[in-house]
């Protein structure tokens, strides 16, 4: 009986969606974590990401400038920025999926 190993052509897809989409791989992995996720605070990600402060303060604005995460509800008092996961984020997403689907 076949095994079926998902993960095996993972690196290459990864690599070629990095290349295609001009992103960097921790973009596309943090584009992962978020994907079902209604909304985030740049907290919830340092913390459930385990991701450092700077990551927060360097792709996440990146991401938004390109389109892959949007704003949510804005900035107001002591409230901080929420974000989602854009159309084109998830759209991404999913290809990822269905192509690393098709290579097994």
């Amino acid at each position: 009986m076949d095994k079926y190993n998902y993960l095996k052509y993972y690196r290459e897809i990864l690599f070629n969606f990095r290349d295609t989409y001009k992103l960097k791989t921790s973009d596309i992995e943090f584009l992962f974590f978020i994907y079902d996720m209604d909304s985030f605070v740049s907290s919830n990600i340092i913390r459930d990401y385990r991701s450092s402060n700077s990551f927060v303060t360097r792709n996440i604005p990146e991401l938004l400038s390109k389109g892959y995460i949007a704003i949510y509800l804005e900035r107001a008092h002591n409230r901080a920025r929420k974000y989602m996961i854009s159309q084109n984020g998830k759209l991404l997403v999913t290809r990822f999926y269905r192509i690393l689907k098709e290579k097994i």
